[in-house]
């Protein structure tokens, strides 16, 4: 019985351990990044949807446009955003906060979400 008990209790164990070890999403955050994109004048609406951490993500609306920017970005997310000036999260970049809204006058070419 004692025998029994032991191996019981070692498969619990085992399998508490194999449940916590397993990689959660490799999402960074769970919603969307609402942002307008194109030249004044000529905008349109699109998204990020459940955006990924291990990697920066270029917009992908402006990529071969190099005179558009994207802007008036609203994270409906749940982690802060970096929101950089140019493609592949290079020069400058200020922060969004979960939940913020940002006007016309931010621009931004490429994202990186906090994780």
């Amino acid at each position: 019985m004692r025998l029994r008990l032991r191996h019981a209790v070692g498969a619990a164990l085992g399998a508490l351990v194999l449940t916590v070890a397993i990689p959660t999403s490799a999402h960074a955050a769970n919603g969307r990044l609402d942002y307008h994109y194109g030249l004044p004048g000529s905008t349109k609406t699109s998204l990020l949807q459940d955006p990924t951490a291990t990697h920066c993500i270029n917009i992908p609306e402006i990529v071969g446009h190099p005179l558009w920017d994207a802007f008036s970005p609203i994270n409906r997310t749940d982690s802060d955003v970096n929101l950089f000036l140019e493609p592949d999260c290079q020069g400058p970049w200020t922060v969004l906060k979960a939940g913020a809204t940002a006007g016309p006058l931010r621009l931004f070419k490429s994202v990186h979400f906090d994780e």
